[in-house]
């Protein structure tokens, strides 16, 4: 994610800026289809790894059919080239449930990283465990670990539970991010229900990823964050500190939280603050982004190391087949966007 020598020579320093990566994106395809095109119906909830020794990407996602099904599992796919993916297993809720000994009815979002101490594979899942199958319960994060990606997986325990005031209701979709070998996630804190409560993003740390330390809310630029608002994307090593990169979700419509704009945090976890950086309109540049709320708010950002590109993957909300927007009723694919570099 570094500036190149080409970059360089511009006087940048640092990571590539985030306003080179809005502007310079271009769109490459679609990943992957939703289960079905039924209202209600989507994919997504993801995240991608590299490795550089096989030459293989790795992606999770969750897909989704409307209420009561849901979120009805994990699954994980391989690539040679971060484009073309197949599946090669899959998680769903009632393994999951049966797993942990808990009561899950739904998956989220999660996150797929390699631990640099013991090289085993983490991945965390985000859990509804006591929802009734027809609307939101409450939510935690598990964790998930693995000799190799394609599984198989054991349940190892909550990475973290909701219980604070600040996250009563929800503690789930981290972007996690290892910086200097130590990690950091931003999550989703809930306080009540989403329409009455506040949501807002949470930092959380661990020097293993076994065992975390919830730190509550951040401030932005010293403020109180706004009622609502969520972060999805990547954590990155920035010259200055760690950096958020990706999608702010600040607007909720019939219980769908979406994204319009690309951002950018510097991460001050010892002051609690979230330094802006960047914020820059996401406009569409495909067929299959609806003009007025083009995502869901997910996305990954990654490098891709054997071609100079970064390649940026987006849960987007299909224009055709979404007839209202609403968490019963829109449809959401994953879709790919490329930055050369």
């Amino acid at each position: 994610m570094f500036c190149d020598a080409k970059l360089g020579a511009f006087g940048w320093q640092g990571l590539v800026p985030p306003s080179y990566i809005l502007y310079h994106r271009k769109f490459r395809g679609v990943v992957l289809d939703p289960p079905d095109f039924d209202p209600g119906s989507w994919i997504g909830g993801s995240s991608v790894l590299v490795d550089y020794d096989s030459h293989e990407f790795w992606l999770t996602v969750r897909p989704r059919k409307a209420p009561p099904l849901r979120g009805y599992a994990a699954e994980i796919y391989r690539s040679s080239n971060g484009e073309d993916y197949s599946k090669v297993s899959s998680i769903s809720a009632e393994a999951l449930g049966s797993m942990s000994h808990q009561n899950v009815v739904s998956i989220e979002a999660q996150q797929l990283v390699r631990d640099p101490n013991t090289g085993r594979y983490y991945l965390y899942i985000s859990a509804d465990t006591r929802g009734t199958g027809e609307s939101e319960g409450q939510w935690d994060t598990f964790l998930l670990i693995s000799d190799d990606p394609a599984g198989p997986w054991k349940f190892h325990d909550l990475a973290w539970r909701r219980g604070d005031n600040y996250d009563s209701h929800e503690a789930r979709d981290a972007t996690i991010g290892i910086v200097d070998g130590r990690y950091f996630a931003l999550f989703k804190a809930a306080q009540g229900t989403e329409e009455g409560g506040r949501v807002n993003v949470a930092l959380a740390t661990s020097s293993n990823g076994l065992e975390w330390k919830k730190h509550g809310t951040l401030k932005i630029d010293g403020i109180e964050q706004p009622r609502y608002l969520q972060l999805y994307g990547n954590i990155f090593a920035g010259a200055m500190g760690p950096l958020f990169m990706g999608l702010a979700r600040r607007h909720l419509i019939r219980k769908a939280s979406l994204a319009r704009d690309f951002e950018a945090y510097f991460i001050d976890y010892r002051g609690m603050n979230l330094e802006s950086v960047f914020r820059g309109e996401w406009k569409p540049l495909s067929p299959y982004e609806r003009k007025d709320y083009p995502s869901h708010g997910y996305m990954n950002i990654i490098r891709d190391p054997f071609r100079s590109r970064l390649l940026i993957y987006l849960e987007s909300i299909d224009p055709h087949y979404t007839k209202e927007i609403g968490w019963r009723t829109q449809v959401d694919r994953l879709i790919l966007y490329e930055v050369r570099l």
